[in-house]
């Protein structure tokens, strides 16, 4: 089996946020490691001869996986509340999709797949630096994964593009998302593999958020009027929404080129387990 960059860089990455969530000391409030979940109905259109010629242009998919996402630095840079910070992504997906060939003779083929994906974003949110953009942030970095497939040989197959993005950060449609991509992805095929841009769209809605738990009032001074303590206030965060993923792959001319959309629902697992055992009590 060939030795992979994006696999092995995932398991290193998932080691080092792991110790750093149990042994770096946070603020309640600084939530750095957002995990989430999701279900989805998706689509997959792959455009080429080989596919055409079989009768796999289009399938149908149930996928499932898990993501995080976690701040490892903050930069003392701007003038808001917001800073640019340096993240580190991760994430597990299942689905079933249409592969082109991935050496010289095998035929395109709809498998089941295991993705294993890591990333690391540099995030600059615009409010910090311009008027009128609050809420918005543009995300510079790069990401790749690893698909365990076929049987046989060729049973990893990679993805690795560098990417630009601006997010939605706050509000209603936090998460949703437009982007650019280029470089490498070998689930068109061998010969379709390189040099492929991409457009992505994400449009998430908030079905169910939670809100922040009013401060506690600072204890007063000997004679002085006892202060008041704040009143709870939304904090945007999301505990539940619906989504829709689209993106667009194309090599250009007359290569393989792609559709790949997913509607479904998402869950912001951090969260659910912190109101969990906050409805419960200790």
């Amino acid at each position: 089996m060939r030795r992979s960059f994006p696999r092995e860089l995932a398991s290193a990455t998932f080691a080092l946020v792991l110790a750093a969530s149990a042994l770096a000391p946070r603020p309640a409030h600084a939530d750095r490691l957002d995990l989430t979940g999701f279900v989805a109905r998706g689509i997959d259109r792959l455009n080429s001869i080989g596919a055409d010629s079989l009768g796999l242009s289009y399938h149908n998919s149930l996928s499932g996986g898990m993501a995080m996402d976690f701040r490892v630095l903050d930069l003392p840079m701007g003038k808001g509340a917001a800073k640019p910070s340096l993240h580190v992504t991760g994430g597990v997906l299942t689905d079933e999709l249409i592969l082109g060939a991935a050496a010289p003779g095998q035929l395109v083929a709809v498998e089941p797949v295991i993705e294993l994906s890591t990333g690391v974003a540099f995030e600059l949110p615009l409010d910090a630096f311009l008027k009128g953009n609050a809420g918005v942030s543009m995300r510079i970095g790069w990401e790749g994964s690893d698909l365990l497939t076929r049987s046989g040989g060729d049973i990893f197959l990679t993805r690795s593009k560098a990417r630009l993005d601006f997010v939605r950060t706050t509000g209603g449609l936090m998460g949703s998302q437009l982007g650019v991509g280029m470089g490498r992805d070998e689930t068109f095929g061998y010969d379709a593999a390189s040099n492929r841009w991409d457009v992505r769209g994400v449009v998430q809605a908030r079905l169910v958020g939670v809100r922040a738990a009013a401060a506690t009032a600072p204890p007063s001074r000997p004679g002085a009027p006892a202060p008041k303590a704040a009143a709870a206030t939304s904090d945007d965060e999301r505990l539940l929404w619906l989504f829709v993923d689209v993106d667009v792959d194309t090599a250009g001319g007359v290569m393989a080129d792609g559709l790949r959309a997913r509607a479904g629902l998402g869950i912001d697992l951090s969260e659910f387990v912190t109101n969990v055992f906050a409805v419960r009590g200790p």
